[in-house]
């Protein structure tokens, strides 16, 4: 009699009908199909196994938390290769692989960069004669439409190989760009630099990962070419003729451990094994912690540090910036309560981002984040965002509310692109301080000054918003009892959304829309122009107690001078002026392109004791 079964496979049902026997035959051809259905399901993913590129198979996170000691202090792999390899290829990553892959890469097959493009080159004024060069040393027809198609791309990315580089007619333009000292000789040391940095001898000497076998941490470190030699057997090394001297004061068995796990990453990268290259990878870092763990430094902060670096430094929290202000545009000019509440909530988002990469950085390098240009940049603007915090909780049922964090969310986003996009101008790599810079006053000065920087831009933000406000039809009014005093009688909470209109006068609390804008402008530049001066005064007996003198007509310091003297003269002109609001904007806007002077132009191409570069 025939009867109804039910078999079920992991995602299939079939129904059958029939006897005992052709149950079991469906059964069967059931499990088969199932089998079938697993092993083709798998082998996609074996065959996107093994199609993966080598870089991207062979896990380095082991490595994120292993220390070099360079330039004083200890890195973590990650930071250290990051660095190494900006003086090679720049803003650039090769072929889409991470710093701590080219590294390796570079130093156990070198031959294979010798033709490939790596060597950063800065600026047009030095790439354009290399690629003429490169060009003319082609005589073949054929070999020239092929080099001129690699030099365009050369133009535009500024990478090239050494071979090309090493070429005669290309080393005599070179020659020829090393007696240009203003334009192209600096760019011929990078070059010259970036050669020798990617030596094998250099790259393999620079590892200083084997802690000494003194309790103090800032002694020399060793390098793996120390004991690279203990990895082969004692009686094979006394046969061949190799010395093997372990390092005074360490345990063979754990130098031998290192070796050995090195002699093991070789050879796995030689034959482009990944699993064995990360599993030695793995068996190396715990073997470098086991040398002296009583000296080595903490692997969580290491491991953070690799972290911060492969995020890009957390510079892209400018698209949560951007997007704050997209919501309190919303909310400030269309009037629409819940974007600018939604603007607030997503600038606080920000802002605590930002202040964990600011925290992050701070405990990574063992010293406030503000000795170089990235740093200053930077910590300014999160500065700017913590005194927006401030303002807007203080504020937050008056009119003004919304106003200071757009200010500080345009600040901050500018800052952190310009972080991201440009990190040749703004390196982003931690570095020691010089010994003359660990004064308390360079503290104080440095951050008040930068603080006002931060003021500075924010108070062209809203003084910006004020002249559209007059070009789009705005009355003439303004700020009658000062910045602080017109912002805190300025109408209730409601008065905040207001839009460009014309009717923005009665939509604005007592004064309107010109006023506030006027207000917060007033405000923010009160506080800037009283931080400035501070900053002034404590950089005079800094540079009194460092340098011997008060004041040496640096070029920062006398735009810094500059700087202040501009909103100096705003308050006078404040005063004798009818149309107040309207001069107070352009000069607010003026001292931001002087502010904006003084840290691009004198940062980068006035050399002077200050420049970052």
């Amino acid at each position: 009699m025939a009867r109804s079964t039910l078999f079920r496979g992991d995602s299939a049902l079939v129904h059958v009908r029939g006897t005992a026997r052709t149950r079991a035959v469906l059964r069967g051809m059931v499990a088969a199909l199932m089998a079938m259905l697993v092993v083709v399901g798998a082998a996609p993913a074996r065959a996107q196994e093994a199609a993966k590129p080598f870089h991207e198979a062979v896990d380095l996170l082991p490595l994120g938390e292993v220390a070099v000691q360079t330039e004083g202090r200890l890195k973590s792999f990650g930071s250290f290769a990051n660095t190494q390899m900006s003086f090679v290829s720049g803003p650039r990553r090769i072929n889409g692989q991470s710093p701590e892959f080219t590294y390796l890469d570079m130093l156990l097959r070198p031959e294979d960069y010798e033709d490939a493009d790596i060597v950063f080159v800065k600026g047009a004024a030095a790439r354009v004669p290399i690629a003429e060069a490169v060009i003319d040393s082609v005589r073949d027809d054929a070999a020239k439409a092929d080099a001129q198609a690699r030099m365009e791309g050369f133009l535009k990315h500024g990478l090239i190989s050494p071979a090309l580089l090493k070429r005669p007619e290309v080393m005599a333009t070179l020659r020829q760009m090393e007696q240009d000292l203003i334009r192209t000789e600096k760019v011929v040391s990078q070059i010259q630099g970036a050669m020798s940095v990617r030596e094998p001898k250099y790259l393999l000497g620079r590892l200083l990962v084997i802690p000494p076998a003194a309790d103090d941490a800032q002694q020399r470190w060793h390098g793996l070419g120390e004991v690279m030699m203990l990895a082969v057997d004692a009686e094979r090394a006394k046969a061949a003729g190799i010395d093997q001297v372990p390092i005074a004061g360490i345990d063979l068995q754990k130098q031998r451990a290192v070796a050995g796990a090195w002699k093991d990453l070789v050879d796995a990268w030689a034959a482009q094994d990944a699993p064995a290259a990360s599993k030695a990878v793995a068996a190396l870092a715990a073997s470098l912690h086991a040398v002296n763990p009583s000296v080595y430094p903490d692997t969580a902060r290491l491991g953070w540090e690799s972290w911060y670096f492969r995020n890009n430094n957390l510079t892209r929290v400018w698209l949560v910036y951007m997007a704050s202000i997209i919501l309190l545009l919303l909310g400030l000019v269309y009037r629409w309560p819940r974007a600018l509440a939604w603007g607030l909530g997503v600038f606080g988002v920000a802002f605590l981002l930002q202040t964990a990469a600011v925290m992050l950085r701070w405990w990574i390098s063992q010293r406030w984040p503000n000795s170089n240009m990235f740093e200053a940049v930077t910590t300014a603007s999160w500065f700017g965002a913590c005194c927006a915090v401030v303002l807007e909780l203080w504020l937050r049922r008056r009119a003004v509310r919304g106003w200071f964090a757009l200010t500080a969310a345009a600040c901050s986003m500018v800052a952190l692109m310009a972080a991201h996009f440009l990190p040749v101008q703004l390196n982003p790599n931690i570095s020691n301080m010089m010994p003359v810079l660990h004064d308390v006053w360079l503290y104080i000065h440095t951050n008040v000054i930068i603080f006002s920087y931060a003021l500075i831009f924010m108070a062209a933000i809203s003084a910006g918003a004020y002249l559209l406000y007059r070009w789009r039809g705005g009355p003439a009014t303004y700020a009658r009892a000062g910045g602080t005093a017109a912002i805190v009688m300025a109408g209730g909470a409601g008065g905040g959304a207001m839009g460009f209109g014309d009717d923005a006068q009665s939509a604005a609390g007592r004064g309107g829309l010109g006023e506030l804008l006027d207000g917060v402008t007033l405000l923010l530049m009160e506080l800037s122009f009283i931080l400035l001066w501070a900053g002034i005064v404590m950089g005079a007996i800094w540079a009194d107690h460092s340098w011997g003198r008060p004041w040496g007509w640096d070029p920062k310091e006398v735009f810094a001078l500059n700087t202040f003297i501009v909103f100096a003269l705003l308050i006078h002109v404040r005063w004798r002026v009818k149309d107040k609001g309207l001069w107070t904007a352009i000069l607010a806007v003026v001292g931001a392109a002087v502010m904006l002077f003084n840290w691009i132009v004198i940062n980068f191409v006035i050399t002077g004791l200050h420049s970052y570069a």
